[in-house]
């Protein structure tokens, strides 16, 4: 793997226009192998997604998202040489492609990140993007894209990283220089937490010293340092600032929450202790008030509702099967309680509930299909499209067939208001599906899930969607008329 890796970086290098033509097949492969097990074949791939970026540029903006995502989690790696390497990669990315794509993948996967470095490395490279971009164009887009920029980066400025707080003062100060941000705090009201750091910028400025990376002088303190902070948002006994609104994913509306009550900070951190805790037990008892809260204060979750899923998603993939179970049954039940209120942390939650899917535990497979089916029924199904449809690449066994079979389901429910998101999202999965004969599932029901795809949208898109096959390899287009005739 370490030699095809090679190989692909000398084409990038030497021979980029090779690549061109199936761009994404190669970007897919290449980015499979970031979570090698093997840290040589890992840091290769890392490399040559790198090279990819410098030499394909803007070819490489439609696979930003998925390559940023990968690369961002391996920056919390023991390892300082995968940090450094990924690091590195992602700098020759915002260096390269759309800086509007950069900052959207960055927003998405890092700001919200548990893990101190993740967040650290994102809001690093945000910078840089933002920096290209200019504050005139980054005030000039709508209300409430200019409102959820401000709330993330008072968010980072407030971060228990000092390197994260540096970077998130540097990319507010971007903004208060310029003109468009006056006009911007006139018709919005500040919020408590912008008014903080907007003082101690004005104050303090944004620090003395250079943000740096902490493992500069002392990588063993800096990474026993890191591994001791504090990576949940929720307040402590004394109340938190930091935590206070929500942040959302990027091109959704945001909402301002009221500053929480004495009462709402005790019920926070009661489902943070139990939800946390070490016996199996006491975490099935927070699981269980978690739903009780659905039911009964819907509005506290929903307001929420990033820093309460952060924990609750732990219990997802919950060592214990009990509480694993649990879990995902609950979740289950709260798809029709909350509804939109969910959208927030939609990807997170369907990523673990996918994994599930190929669990051998019975108990924990049935409650997974639960609330994929809840999901469907209760939550805006163009988001599930999107957010499942990108999945079927990295998918195996029998969670690639039941995510397979429920696309056809939601082929049909979202093409009559927003037939382009199909396109956009259901052609590259099934373009996938039929370029790769062997799949890796040995159940011999592969044909059938794809062939139900298939079926569902030659339905829905009619003699469109060979039109749209004709554009892909020849074999593609043989196997999909097979199935269709």
């Amino acid at each position: 793997k370490a030699k095809a890796l090679f190989s692909v970086k000398r084409l990038a290098i030497c021979h980029s226009e090779v690549l061109l033509d199936r761009l994404h097949d190669v970007s897919l492969a290449v980015t499979k192998e970031v979570n090698n097990l093997r840290s040589k074949v890992s840091r290769f791939a890392i490399s040559t997604l790198g090279e990819l970026f410098r030499t394909m540029k803007k070819h490489m903006d439609h696979e930003v998202d998925e390559v940023a995502r990968v690369l961002l989690q391996r920056m919390g790696d023991t390892s300082e040489f995968i940090q450094k390497a990924a690091s590195q990669s992602l700098g020759i990315m915002v260096g390269n492609v759309t800086p509007a794509r950069a900052m959207t993948a960055l927003m998405a996967s890092g700001i919200q990140h548990r893990n101190v470095l993740v967040r650290k490395c994102a809001a690093e490279h945000l910078l840089t993007v933002m920096e290209q971009i200019g504050a005139e164009k980054l005030l000039s887009g709508t209300r409430d894209s200019t409102d959820l920029l401000v709330h993330t980066l008072v968010k980072l400025a407030q971060d228990s990283h000092q390197d994260t707080r540096c970077y998130g003062r540097k990319m507010l100060s971007i903004l208060m220089g310029h003109r468009k941000f006056d006009k911007y705090l006139k018709k919005s009201v500040p919020s408590r937490d912008l008014e903080d750091v907007m003082a101690i910028i004005k104050q303090k400025g944004i620090g003395d010293r250079k943000c740096e990376h902490p493992s500069a002088k002392h990588p063993k303190k800096a990474r026993n340092r890191s591994l001791m902070m504090a990576q949940d948002n929720l307040p402590s006994d004394g109340g938190s600032k930091s935590g206070a609104d929500v942040v959302i994913l990027p091109r959704q509306t945001v909402r301002r929450t009221i500053l929480r009550t004495v009462e709402e900070t005790e019920q926070l951190r009661e489902l943070y202790d139990l939800l946390t805790a070490k016996e199996f037990r006491t975490r099935i008892e927070g699981v269980v008030l978690l739903l009780d809260h659905c039911k009964s204060n819907p509005q506290f979750i929903s307001a929420n509702i990033v820093q309460i899923f952060d924990v609750f998603a732990l219990r997802l993939q919950d060592c214990n099967k009990k509480v694993n179970q649990q879990a995902l049954e609950a979740l289950a039940l709260m798809a029709p309680m909350l509804k939109d209120a969910l959208h927030p942390v939609l990807v997170l939650l369907l990523a673990t509930v996918t994994d599930n899917l190929n669990s051998k535990h019975s108990g924990i497979y049935a409650a997974a299909v639960k609330v994929l089916e809840a999901a469907i029924a209760h939550l805006d199904n163009t988001l599930l499209l999107q957010a499942l449809a990108p999945r079927v690449p990295f998918l195996s066994g029998q969670a690639l067939l039941d995510i397979t079979e429920h696309l056809s389901v939601l082929v049909e429910s979202v093409h009559p208001q927003k037939p382009q998101a199909v396109k956009r999202c259901a052609l590259p999965a099934l373009w996938f599906l039929l370029r790769n004969g062997a799949l890796p599932v040995r159940s011999g029901n592969v044909r059938a899930v794809v062939t139900k795809l298939a079926k569902s949208l030659y339905e829905v898109m009619g003699s469109k969607l060979k039109k749209y096959a004709a554009s892909q390899p020849q074999h593609v287009m043989k196997n999909l008329c097979d199935i269709l005739d």
